[in-house]
């Protein structure tokens, strides 16, 4: 065998033993995950292995993870795509062929801004995919040019609950709107399952002439504060691992949230990912 034969295998040997080295750091669960060997539950501050077995108890349920590079991961099974596979498939796999690496930076670049006073443009501020807020409620300060808000014309919130249409004023105090979870999720329709509102769509509507401006239709997820504090907690011991600072943590922590639960208000996961990094 030649000699840059023997390098090239050589690489792919170092290659192929550093992937097999790799390891997950869990940091959060959704739905029921199980250790294949064990059956044990995979929970937030396990280690995987990328040569682990996990098994799923449906699509639904995935595993977030950060690896030894600080590379943020998902793991999850996607459904079949041949046409009448079996659906009591055992969902079982390898972590090393499901670890999806997730990088949404360019997100985060273009939608957090804390130090926005106003909000001038509430299509830009909540998109067209998904928003969250942290915790119950959220104020949120409008520009009086562009929505300038009065007994007459305000925010409106449209929804389905249950297949019925549901139109909720949003309160407000002077230019600063307030969205509050019970608000939104209680409804004479019924109360929305979970913490998730689907195709809500946003208008500002003037109440004498009876017209609406659609503005933008978005999904609105409430995440639960508490939860959210234990997961960046369970990451901070990771960071610090590798000898951040607290402002690389933090940085990390808002990176972090918008990879995985999308847009947000800017000052709300400032505040929070300051204060989590605070308590430590």
């Amino acid at each position: 065998m030649k000699p840059i034969a023997y390098i090239l295998v050589f690489l792919l040997l170092i290659g192929m033993g550093a992937h097999a080295q790799d390891t997950y750091n869990v940091t959060r669960v959704n739905g029921n995950v199980t250790f294949a060997k064990t059956g044990k539950p995979v929970k937030p501050g396990d280690v995987l292995n990328s040569n682990d077995q996990v098994k799923f108890e449906n699509f639904d349920a995935y595993v977030i993870s950060i690896n030894q590079k600080m590379a943020r991961f998902m793991l999850k099974m996607n459904p079949p795509t041949v046409p009448n596979a079996p659906k009591n498939k055992t969902l079982v796999a390898t972590v090393k062929d499901i670890a999806l690496v997730t990088k949404r930076r360019s997100l985060m670049a273009a939608r957090f801004n804390p130090n926005e006073t106003e909000i001038t443009d509430l299509k830009n501020y909540f998109g067209t995919d998904k928003f969250s807020i942290i915790g119950d409620n959220v104020d949120i300060a409008l520009n009086s040019t562009k929505y300038p808000l009065s007994d007459n014309k305000f925010i409106v919130f449209h929804y389905k609950v249950n297949n019925n249409p549901v139109s909720k004023m949003l309160g407000f105090e002077k230019q600063t709107i307030k969205i509050e979870k019970d608000k939104i999720l209680s409804t004479k329709a019924g109360n929305v399952n979970g913490n998730e509102v689907p195709e809500l769509s946003v208008y500002l509507y003037e109440k004498s002439t009876r017209s609406s401006e659609e503005i933008t239709k978005l999904t609105l997820v409430f995440v639960d504060k508490e939860a959210l504090r234990n997961e960046f907690k369970t990451i901070m011991p990771i960071l610090k691992r590798q000898k951040m600072n607290d402002d690389a943590i933090k940085k990390y922590l808002i990176e972090y949230y918008y990879d995985f639960y999308g847009a947000t208000d800017s000052k709300s996961i400032d505040n929070f990912a300051n204060e989590v990094v605070k308590e430590q």
